[in-house]
C-alpha cells in the first residue's frame, strides 16, 4: 500500500508541473519575429522543471533515507541562519561597493571581500534545502487548518513547494496607445542589463506601436515555484505562499482564466496577494511564535496625505497613471511618452530608480490592482469580499470561482462595496491634483 501511495504522489506532481508549464508560457504564440530576437535569452521551462523538481525530490527522499535530524529546534536554527546570512552578505556587497568606489582604498581588499561572500554562499547554499523544507511545511499547516488545502489520499494538494532562485526576468509588452498587457516572454535570470536594453530595443524597432520593458519578478509558479533568496523571512513567505496559491488557483475557473489578461489577470494575483498576506503573517507566527499586526486596509484615496515637501512614491505614481490614461485617451500618444520621462526624471531625482517608464511599465504593475500603478477598483472590491466571508477559506472559495468579467463587480455589490469615487481618469486625476494643492 505504501508502494502505491508513493507511486501515486509521483503521478500527481508530475502531472501539476507539467501543467504549470504548459499554463507559464504564455497566452498563445508569440510573433515569429518576437521569437527570434528573444529566443536567445528565453528560458527553457521544461528543462528548469526536469532539473529543480528531481533536485527537491532527491533531497527529501535522501533525509527519509539517512534518517537525517528532522529535529524542530534544529529547522528553525537553520531559518534564522539562513536569513542573517542574507542579512551579512548584503553587508559584504555594501562593503564591495564602498571598496572599489574609492578603487580598492578601504579596511579589506576586494578579493577578501569577495572570499567573505563566497563563504556566505556556500554556508547558505549547505542549509537551502532543508530551510525550504521547513517554510514549505510552516505554510502547508497553516492553509491545512485554515481549510484550504485538500487531501489527495496522503498528499496535500497542491503540495506547497517552492526553491530558491535568482530573480526571473520577464519581458513585457504593451501597445504605445493603450495600457494592455500583451504575451511575455520569461527570459534566463543571468540575461545582463545591457542585453535587456538591446533586447526591448529590438522588439520596439519590429513595430513603432510597441512599447517594451524587461522586469524582474520576486517570484515565479512554475513547480516548484521560484521565490528570489534575498527578502526577509517574512516577505519570502508571503512570496512562497503567493506563489503556491496560483498553484492552488490553477484548478479553479479563475486560475484557468490566468492566461485571458485583463480584469481576470489582475484578479487572479491581487487574490493571490491579500491571501498571501495573511498566509504569511500565521506562517511567520508559526515558525517565530511572534505575531504580526497588520494596519487595517483602507483605500488609497482615504489614506493620509504625506507630510508638505515630502515625495510619496505611492501618491505621485498614481497622479502619473491617471494623467497618463488622460494623454492616451485623447490620442495624444508622443506627450505621453514625454510626460513619462519627465515623470520618470522626478521618481530618479527623489531616490527611485527607474530605469525605463512606458506602457509596457504600467502594463505588467497594474497587473496588481493594490499597486499604485493601476487604475481599476479590483482591490477595493476584493477588499469588500474579504471582509465580508466569515474567513480566507470562504474568500478564496467564492472567489476562485470567478469566471468572467463583472462577476466580481456584482460580488462585490452584494458584499456592500460601493463606488464612491467619481467615473474616469480625467475625473480621478482632478480630484488628486485639488487634494495636494
Amino acid at each position: 500500500m505504501t508502494a502505491v501511495r508513493r507511486n501515486t504522489s509521483t503521478v500527481l506532481l508530475t502531472a501539476l508541473a507539467v501543467l504549470l508549464v504548459l499554463a507559464a508560457t504564455g497566452r498563445g504564440d508569440a510573433p515569429s519575429e518576437l521569437r527570434r530576437i528573444a529566443g536567445p535569452y528565453a528560458q527553457d521551462l521544461v528543462r528548469w522543471e526536469l532539473t529543480h523538481a528531481l533536485d527537491k525530490w532527491v533531497h527529501l527522499a535522501s533525509v527519509v533515507l539517512l534518517r537525517r535530524s528532522i529535529d524542530e529546534d534544529d529547522r528553525r536554527a537553520d531559518v534564522a541562519e539562513f536569513f542573517a546570512l542574507g542579512d551579512d552578505l548584503r553587508r559584504v556587497d555594501a562593503e564591495l561597493e564602498r571598496t572599489l568606489a574609492v578603487a580598492g582604498d578601504g579596511p579589506l581588499a576586494p578579493e577578501a571581500i569577495l572570499a567573505q561572500a563566497d563563504a556566505l554562499d556556500a554556508r547558505r547554499a549547505e542549509i537551502r534545502a532543508a530551510v525550504e523544507e521547513t517554510l514549505e511545511a510552516a505554510i502547508s499547516d497553516v492553509v491545512d487548518e485554515l481549510g484550504i488545502i485538500r487531501r489527495v489520499g496522503p498528499v496535500r494538494w497542491p503540495p506547497v513547494d517552492f526553491t530558491f532562485e535568482r530573480q526571473a526576468l520577464v519581458l513585457v509588452r504593451s501597445p504605445r496607445d493603450a495600457i494592455q498587457r500583451l504575451d511575455d516572454v520569461l527570459l534566463e535570470p543571468g540575461v545582463s542589463l545591457l542585453d535587456q536594453i538591446g533586447l526591448e530595443d529590438g522588439v520596439e524597432a519590429m513595430s513603432d506601436e510597441i512599447s517594451a520593458i524587461v522586469v524582474r519578478l520576486g517570484g515565479l509558479a512554475t513547480y516548484p515555484a521560484q521565490v528570489i533568496p534575498t527578502a526577509s523571512l517574512h516577505t519570502t513567505l508571503a512570496l512562497a505562499s503567493h506563489e503556491w496559491l496560483h498553484h492552488w488557483l490553477f484548478f479553479r475557473p479563475l486560475g484557468r482564466q490566468w492566461a485571458a489578461g485583463g480584469e481576470l489577470q489582475s484578479i487572479n494575483e491581487t487574490v493571490a496577494n491579500i491571501a498571501a498576506e495573511e498566509i504569511g503573517d500565521l506562517a511567520l507566527e508559526r515558525l517565530t511564535g511572534e505575531a504580526f499586526e497588520r494596519e487595517p486596509w483602507s483605500p488609497r484615496e482615504r489614506r493620509a496625505e504625506p507630510p508638505a515637501g515630502e515625495f510619496d512614491f505611492d501618491r505621485e505614481m498614481r497622479v502619473t497613471r491617471l494623467r497618463l490614461d488622460e494623454l492616451l485617451a485623447d490620442g495624444r500618444i508622443e506627450e505621453a511618452e514625454a510626460y513619462l520621462e519627465e515623470r520618470r526624471l522626478a521618481f530618479v531625482a527623489n531616490g527611485h530608480q527607474l530605469r525605463k517608464l512606458n506602457t509596457a511599465w504600467f502594463a505588467f504593475h497594474g497587473t496588481y490592482a493594490g499597486s499604485p500603478a493601476a487604475a481599476s477598483p479590483i482591490e477595493a472590491q476584493l477588499r469588500a469580499v474579504r471582509a465580508d466571508a466569515a474567513g480566507l477559506g470562504a474568500f478564496l472559495d467564492r472567489t476562485s470561482a470567478i469566471a468572467e468579467v463583472g462577476e466580481l463587480e456584482a460580488m462585490a455589490r452584494a458584499a456592500g462595496w460601493a463606488n464612491a469615487l467619481p467615473a474616469g481618469p480625467r475625473a480621478l486625476s482632478a480630484r488628486l491634483e485639488q487634494e495636494t494643492r
